[in-house]
């Protein structure tokens, strides 16, 4: 069952209203998507991808995802991420199956088999089926796993079908990996530039004027050069499908009839428990929050119930009192001494049916009650083998790591027969008792001094709006939606009305966020709906809570930015291009070839005994020159060279020397680090990002959640 733990983790690698109301509701539906006119939800190079398919793809990793993080549900979000994980998921299979059929690789039946019980089994099989005494890998654990397999839960077999089926890929992807890494070749002329270029160095000394040193009156512009610019960089200028909305939060808070008729339950339910029996199932029936049974110390609860408990007799009533938007009263179950922590060993012995009993448990509770007296006898006569037996026997699933010393723990948070038994008995006691886990043999080891405790019964009853208060904000939302149908008649109603207005820029298709919102995925399908357009105003979206209202403001289309609305974000580049040109013109004017001359003759600024290599990225003071560091090794010693134009300035230089660079007997080292590199590329999965970019891809999941 263990190695079926650790395999869980790789089975997944998805009232009507009136009026304007009714319109706003009836309008909503022009702008829903209609997924039930898509079949598929995406298409990869021709390849359908049904929704079918991928729906089942999405429970199975839900399911994987909740073993691994041993949670009975997920999040809303978390759901969200694994959907979108299946789809990259389904997505790499489709793209890089083709690769593999194009290249003819495989993976055989035969060496499939020795992947997983030959002589070269997968990395994973060599970790999950090991030996827990030698931790070596025991190649028999695996024989009789799988001779068993057929005996096992149909869920298990999926999840082992589903570890198979990831081995199999691993292969294929390492063998697709090794064909591309292998097939790199550098050649030694390769290997010596990338050393002399690491080695090489230039001694240059140079004269420069900084862009941001020339005035801005000293240049002028027009559209030309924005439209020269843009022409020559607009490669820069890619941009994703984006949309902004501003969006008005309607918040649903408890009126003051609601803070009235809660007063008037909480006074009749006081009266009901000042006469009830049953303590915990009344409050159970009429709390916020389910009984509690823990012991408190003084100074722990909350000051209207603590100053009562531990100076009072068991029976005491805290009248209702009002704290942080809810209501409180209390009774004093019990006042008592006990210790704050305790500490034991034990053996669990589970039967079936027993809760998180291991499924494979088949004994009775008859079975398990014989074994369990006979163990309590051993080791009534015998503590010391407590040990070594619960080792042997005992179904915690902590006693391979703990050998049933459970060490120190709370006072209240075992199992109540389990805690009981450790507080009432004294050091050294063994003891047997039952809980739903099974029974227990536990010996007490260790217990602090008693402190003064309180047990108390808490009834919260926190004061929330009624249905009628959500009716009330739904009909305001949909009103405010309803006569403001526009982006424009949105903006004015909420200043008119002050209404906290707020904005979402640049959201995806995919997103699952907007801030300050929980869970607005669905606001977001709507925005990017094929019917909404700019300026539209959204129906009433109902957000756990609270209400939202949204209009669209602006739009930006995937592809190229267009000049136009990249035109302010350029002034800085224009002007630097301008003033570029400006000191180019300043030293052609002049004639001057001495970096000298032109430092002191045109102001520029002076920096003598610089040394760079070909490889560096910068020049300091000035941050990435490529073009600048380019020219100067392409320069001969002794040669001056201006101007040159550079991202920060434009330079006069003149190269001294190089350095001189010795050979090298082999070149062996740097061959091996641009093959180690391209490898790195290749296991971060560079090929298939590059396959996949040009890969037509129709994404329809917008549509669908």
């Amino acid at each position: 069952m263990a190695v079926i733990g650790r395999i869980r983790k790789h089975s997944g690698l998805a009232v009507v209203f009136v009026g304007v109301a009714i319109a706003a509701f009836v309008l909503s539906d022009l702008f829903r998507a209609t997924p039930n006119s898509y079949k598929d939800v995406g298409v990869v190079d021709g390849v359908e991808i049904p929704y079918t398919d991928f729906n089942y793809k999405v429970e199975e990793n839900l399911e994987a995802q909740k073993l691994n993080q041993q949670k009975e549900n997920l999040t809303f979000g978390e759901a969200f991420t694994v959907r979108n994980n299946t789809w990259d998921q389904m997505v790499n299979e489709i793209i890089m199956d083709q690769e593999y059929e194009k290249l003819g690789l495989n993976v055989s039946s035969d060496e499939l088999f020795d992947l997983i019980q030959g002589k070269n089994p997968h990395r994973l099989i060599l970790q999950y089926f090991t030996n827990p005494e030698t931790g070596q890998f025991d190649r028999e654990f695996v024989i009789r796993y799988l001779q068993n397999l057929s005996q096992m839960d149909p869920q298990q077999r999926r999840q082992w079908v589903g570890f198979e089926k990831f081995i199999k890929r691993d292969r294929l992807n390492t063998k697709y990996s090794n064909l591309i890494s292998k097939g790199f070749y550098v050649p030694e002329a390769f290997a010596r530039q990338q050393y002399e270029n690491q080695k090489k160095n230039a001694e240059f000394r140079y004269a420069y004027k900084k862009y941001a040193d020339v005035s801005d009156s000293l240049i002028s512009y027009t559209d030309k050069d924005y439209e020269k610019y843009y022409a020559e960089n607009k490669q820069k200028f890619e941009q994703e499908h984006t949309r902004d909305i501003d969006y008005i939060v309607f918040e649903v808070e408890p009126s003051e009839e609601d803070y009235e008729k809660t007063e008037a339950e909480v006074r009749r339910i006081f009266q009901e428990f000042q006469y009830t029996e049953n303590v915990p199932m009344f409050v159970n029936a009429t709390s916020d929050n389910r009984y509690d049974s823990t012991w408190w110390l003084e100074g722990v609860l909350s000051i209207p119930i603590d100053t009562v408990a531990f100076d009072a007799r068991p029976g005491t009533f805290i009248e209702p009192y009002f704290l942080d938007n809810a209501w409180h009263m209390a009774k004093l179950m019990d006042v008592d001494y006990r210790p704050d922590s305790l500490k034991a060993e034990h053996i669990l012995i589970a039967y079936r049916g027993a809760f998180r009993a291991a499924e494979n448990n088949n004994r009775t509770i008859d079975q398990a009650k014989s074994l369990a007296d006979s163990l309590y006898n051993v080791v009534r006569r015998y503590p010391a083998k407590l040990k070594d037996l619960a080792v042997q026997f005992s179904d915690d699933g902590s006693v391979e790591n703990n050998q049933g010393d459970l060490g120190w723990f709370a006072d209240g948070s075992m199992v109540h027969a389990f805690n009981k038994a450790v507080v009432e008995g004294n050091i050294g006691d063994v003891k047997m008792v039952e809980s739903p886990f099974g029974y227990h043999i536990l010996r007490i080891t260790g217990k602090l001094k008693p402190k003064k405790k309180a047990r108390v019964a808490i009834i919260n009853r926190a004061v929330v709006p009624s249905s009628e208060t959500f009716q009330n904000v739904y009909t305001e939302a949909s009103m405010f939606a309803g006569e403001n149908n526009t982006a424009e008649k949105f903006e004015q109603a909420a200043i008119d009305q002050g209404l906290d207005k707020k904005s979402a820029t640049y959201m995806k298709e995919m997103n699952n966020a907007i801030p300050g919102l929980d869970n607005p995925r669905n606001v977001i399908q709507w925005t990017f709906s094929d019917n909404a357009r700019v300026g539209n105003v959204s129906p009433v979206f109902d957000l756990d809570g609270k209400y939202l209202v949204a209009a669209i403001t602006n739009e930006r289309q995937e592809g190229i930015i267009p000049l136009e609305e990249m035109k302010e974000r350029l002034i800085n580049n224009i002007k630097n291009e301008k003033k570029g040109e400006y000191i180019v013109e300043m030293i052609e004017e002049s004639g001057l070839n001495d970096v000298n001359l032109i430092a002191s003759n045109l102001n520029f600024d002076l920096d003598t005994n610089i040394t760079l290599t070909f490889d560096s990225r910068n020049i300091p003071g000035f941050g990435a020159e490529h073009e600048v560091i380019g020219t100067i090794f392409a320069m001969d010693e002794n040669e001056f060279r201006a101007p040159i134009k550079g991202n920060g300035a434009v330079f006069a230089i003149i190269l001294d020397r190089f350095g001189e660079v010795p050979e090298l007997g082999s070149y062996d080292l740097y061959k091996n680090n641009a093959i180690n590199e391209f490898a790195r590329r290749v296991e971060n999965n560079y090929p298939y990002r590059a396959i996949k970019d040009n890969t037509d891809i129709e994404d329809n999941r917008r549509y669908f959640y």
